[in-house]
């Protein structure tokens, strides 16, 4: 039966690599320690294996999604879009009233989830992802919560 938990440091080995093997510009070691530390992590769990890790910050009523990463095995399930929906229903409880997020403007497949959810495009962060041989740009996102 799948479940969503927070994750702790004691996770920091699992969550470096879903994200080094699902990413192509990953987290490093030093971004999951503190936000394991420090932030509100929630994984999405099958069978004792996680397949799935969130990452979130509240400032105010304000929750900022920083990251989130759906192993490659497990996409295209519905996965992402149960650990999004329960990590703002968790957010939810500590007073959050609006999520904001930043997503690659290449990432179509995230950006058609987030608009299915009621997620609103608010601008664009110019150069605002590293590249290898560059910068990417980022589309600002928003949406009121509860989600629709």
């Amino acid at each position: 039966m799948p479940r969503v938990a927070m994750l702790g440091i004691h996770h920091l080995e699992q969550c470096l690599l879903i994200e080094t093997r699902s990413d192509p510009h990953p987290w490093g070691r030093v971004n999951w320690l503190r936000s394991l530390r420090d932030d509100h992590c929630l994984g999405y769990w099958q069978d004792n294996e996680l397949l799935a890790i969130s990452a979130y910050t509240l400032v105010l009523d304000e929750v900022s999604l920083l990251n989130i990463v759906v192993d490659t095995d497990s996409r295209g399930g519905g996965v992402g879009t149960h650990l999004l929906t329960e990590g703002l229903e968790w957010m939810q409880q500590f007073g959050g009233q609006r999520c904001l997020l930043e997503v690659r403007v290449s990432n179509t497949v995230a950006r058609t989830l987030y608009s299915k959810l009621g997620f609103i495009e608010d601008g664009i962060r110019k150069k605002y992802y590293p590249l290898g041989d560059g910068h990417e740009d980022a589309v600002l996102m928003s949406a009121d919560l509860p989600l629709l």
